[in-house]
């Protein structure tokens, strides 16, 4: 049976045994299916799968690398370079670009003065939703084709509320408000709950 998943603002912890993530024994894992666990935890694993959505782990364990992206949010030391093979060259070019890009955008999830691997988060300067969007990119695994492809739809996200947070900000109230109206007048009025025009 599947185990509950963390609230999204737990994402300092493991979601199993609830230990702050660290450079030592609690490693954070990254799974294909963008959950992560802490190393110990995987390796007490008794089916090879996510305890969360019971996605298969097809790579091995010791062979996933560490989130380094969530390491440097608890202020772990964060060695330079992980060594990861992949299939060929190129690939391990483009996944050493990708992980760099993360772990820099991670960052934008500080200040975090929360306790217990709890996020907290009132301070930052980005949005709830984005900031939701953002631990969502922090969680994928890039190792995993699963996981790539993930990263690739978290990131386009991420890309899409960036842009209307940036329209909206630059947008005065009265334009907005005028913005609302025309969107509700081209929908007929449906979800205020009056008839569509034309409809008796």
């Amino acid at each position: 049976m599947p185990v509950q998943a963390a609230q999204w603002t737990e994402f300092l912890s493991c979601p199993i045994c609830y230990n702050e993530f660290d450079e030592n024994v609690h490693k954070p894992i990254s799974l294909g299916c963008s959950h992560t666990v802490c190393k110990t935890c995987l390796n007490k694993l008794h089916r090879k799968a996510c305890p969360f959505d019971q996605t298969a782990i097809n790579t091995d364990i010791d062979v996933l690398p560490v989130n380094f992206a969530l390491l440097q949010l608890v202020g772990a030391q964060v060695p330079d370079h992980q060594s990861i093979k992949l299939s060929n060259l190129g690939e391990n070019k483009h996944y050493e670009v990708a992980k760099k890009c993360v772990e820099d955008l991670a960052l934008y999830l500080k200040p975090l003065s929360g306790g217990k691997g709890v996020a907290s988060l009132n301070q930052s300067a980005l949005s709830r939703p984005m900031q939701r969007k953002l631990v969502t990119l922090v969680n994928c695994q890039l190792v995993e084709q699963e996981g790539r492809v993930r990263a690739m739809r978290a990131a386009r996200s991420l890309g899409e509320r960036t842009v209307t947070e940036l329209i909206l900000q630059h947008q005065n109230p009265q334009q907005l408000s005028a913005n609302l109206w025309a969107a509700v007048r081209a929908r007929g009025c449906q979800f205020l709950g009056m008839p569509i025009s034309g409809a008796r």
